[in-house]
């Protein structure tokens, strides 16, 4: 066998051929792995659909949806038509062959459970069947092929009963192309399914086998000396020549066709074309960054070229991105799309605790009245503050032309605002020199100073309104042991914003103990300060 660029398809030569014999194999040995490839422990990754649209100068990708509805592996997607995908996807601690309906956005599985797990799930050509490997608890790793007619209760058929295969493409109904797991390593083999035998093909093959569009090539991958994978195309009805395309970047391992002479793949959230008849360079057309994804691994296209499915591990948004993500559609007045920023049970506060309203449908309720009853509005965030899951915001609110400032508190979890209290913005005396005398007497440990810019009926909660401390009596006998034993005593302040008769520190604390950082969120009143609210 002897290896072709496929690029100028001159038939030169550009490898040594491989140094083995091609032979026949009736009965492949029984590879004795601890581990099958697909047994050691799976990631934690999602199925992702989007929609594609491609010109000649132009790829577009728009949609983007996880149709995966499990916690666990979800992983190798492959399109039965333009319509359905099919993927192995876990449900109740086992991975299945999952069928998922575009249209109709349903899932349901295809085969009846047993003891073992589905993967590869693949269309059987000219068959109304779907194949799939299935690792068995006994270690019994073979290909099948299962009936989808009765979703959940599909029956199966083995289709080669002594190869131990672990990933594959079909070049017709009858003939394989696939890795099998050999000693450490996958080999390539071409199997023949009436005949039940193989003829091995090549060593230190890859995962990623696929059919190029409009075309009798098989693409397969070789690991090279630098480890890393190289594709090469194959006519299997004449295997004597083998064509060399690319090399896949460092790291990869898959790839996919997006029509005959394009391959695609992903690396890291970015998605990447080759041509065939461009640059010998992997392009990035498109940065998913932005959807919380890393890792794209295995990646499929529809025959029809519209949808692209691919696996990643999902990727958890910072309590910053939560927040994000509910300005910019705020701004363009996507009701849906703001709200969906919002847990279901989102609580709606006016600071420290006075409840406004409850509820997504209640915040979607409100501010769908708010974009009829006004014209223009935008919101930008001045400045920042992320403590653990909270963020607080200073921001410019613009209505109809009239501008405000104001604060708002939002607590993040489970990749949603779970509360937002509002700051309002109030005309008062300047608050600073009180809370800047309290930061100087603090770091002075200088109690007479500290307790004389409190009001006398001082009251401290800890947030949002737990009452913690009243009167200054009480702050005496609280911060007088403090001063008296933390030599080191001091409070920094990090990051401040000041609306109105309110101050919001961010601070960092430092005590015998170390350092730690807080929140303290003063109001005052006849230049006293009269409430501290603090998040710690």
């Amino acid at each position: 066998m002897s290896t072709t660029n496929v690029n100028s398809f001159l038939f030169n030569t550009i490898f040594v051929p491989f140094n083995f014999k091609n032979h026949s194999m009736k009965f492949l040995p029984y590879f004795a792995f601890l581990l099958s490839t697909l047994a050691i422990a799976q990631p934690n990754t999602d199925v992702y659909l989007l929609d594609l649209e491609r010109t000649d100068s132009t790829f577009t990708v728009s949609n983007l949806e996880t149709i995966s509805k499990s916690d666990g592996y979800d992983n190798q997607p492959a399109f039965l038509d333009n319509d359905r995908l099919l993927y192995a996807g876990s449900e109740n601690g086992q991975t299945e062959i999952q069928l998922y309906n575009i249209s109709e956005n349903t899932l349901h599985r295809v085969n009846a459970t047993t003891l073992g797990g589905e993967y590869s799930p693949m269309p059987y050509p000219n068959r109304d069947k779907i194949t799939a490997v299935r690792l068995d608890t006994t270690g019994l790793q073979r290909l099948y092929a299962y009936d989808y007619a009765n979703l959940g209760f599909g029956d199966y058929k083995m289709l080669l009963s002594e190869l131990e295969i672990a990933y594959y493409a079909f070049y017709d109904e009858n003939t394989v192309v696939a890795s099998i797991l050999s000693g450490g390593q996958l080999d390539l083999v071409i199997a023949d399914i009436k005949r039940d035998e193989a003829t091995l093909y090549a060593e230190n093959a890859g995962r990623s086998i696929h059919n190029v569009p409009e075309s009798p090539m098989v693409s397969y991958t070789i690991v090279n000396e630098e480890k890393n994978h190289d594709v090469y195309v194959v006519d299997v009805k004449k295997p004597e020549e083998t064509y060399f395309v690319s090399q896949l970047p460092t790291g990869i391992q898959d790839h996919t066709w997006l029509d005959a002479n394009t391959l695609l793949l992903g690396s890291g959230s970015k998605l990447y074309t080759y041509s065939l008849f461009g640059p010998e360079k992997w392009v990035q057309v498109a940065d998913l960054s932005a959807h919380n994804i890393k890792d794209i691994t295995r990646i499929a296209v529809s025959p029809d070229g519209k949808h692209l499915a691919f696996a990643a591990e999902p990727s958890k948004p910072s309590p910053g991105d939560i927040v994000d993500a509910h300005i910019a559609p705020f701004n363009e007045g996507k009701l849906d799309e703001f709200a969906n920023a919002f847990a279901k049970d989102v609580v709606v506060n006016r600071f420290p605790g006075n409840l406004m309203y409850i509820g997504r449908a209640k915040l979607k309720e409100n501010y769908n009245r708010f974009f009829k009853n006004n014209n223009s509005w935008n919101v930008e965030v001045r400045d920042r503050i992320i403590w653990n899951d909270y963020v607080i915001d200073e921001e410019i609110a613009f209505v109809n032309g009239n501008q405000n400032r104001q604060v708002t508190i939002y607590k993040t979890q489970n990749e949603r605002i779970q509360s937002m209290t509002f700051i309002g913005n109030k005309r008062a005396e300047d608050p600073l020199p009180a809370v800047n005398a309290l930061v100087n007497a603090y770091n002075n440990r200088d109690i007479d100073a500290f307790a004389a810019v409190f009001s006398e009926d001082v009251q401290m909660y800890e947030y949002p309104n737990e009452l913690q401390l009243k009167g200054k009596a009480a702050l005496y006998n609280e911060v007088t042991p403090l001063f008296q034993n933390t030599p080191n005593l001091n409070y920094t302040v990090t990051k401040r914003m000041v609306l109105g008769p309110t101050v919001v520190d961010e601070v960092r604390f430092t005590t015998n103990e170390g350092q730690r950082t807080i929140i303290a969120i003063y109001e005052l009143r006849d230049g006293k300060i009269w409430e501290v609210t603090f998040l710690r």
